[in-house]
């Protein structure tokens, strides 16, 4: 779950104002199955776009406020997808 984390982490840093590198990015790894692995995907693909449009994202308010709004679908996504999970796990008591 740490490498969800990270993914999170960076992409709200993203919502908080923040600017990332490519950088930043390509050191993201991240693992997990069915639609949490394809959001994750998502979000991955859409912080390479947001670090690649950063010059055309300075001159453009809407351009940026676009590329924020959008990483927000992503990481409300991956929120929704990790909460069974996490809700799971926390549901298992010892008898």
């Amino acid at each position: 779950m740490r490498d969800v984390k990270d993914v999170v982490g960076v992409i709200m840093r993203v919502l908080n104002g923040a600017e990332v590198t490519q950088d930043d990015i390509l050191d993201l790894e991240f693992e997990a199955d069915g639609e949490l692995i394809a959001a994750l995907n998502e979000a991955y693909i859409k912080l390479l776009e947001f670090a690649h449009d950063r010059d055309r994202r300075r001159d453009d308010r809407e351009l940026d406020q676009s590329a924020r709004e959008a990483l927000q679908g992503a990481l409300d996504k991956i929120v929704r997808l990790s909460e069974p999970a996490t809700a799971a796990s926390a549901s298992v008591r010892p008898s």
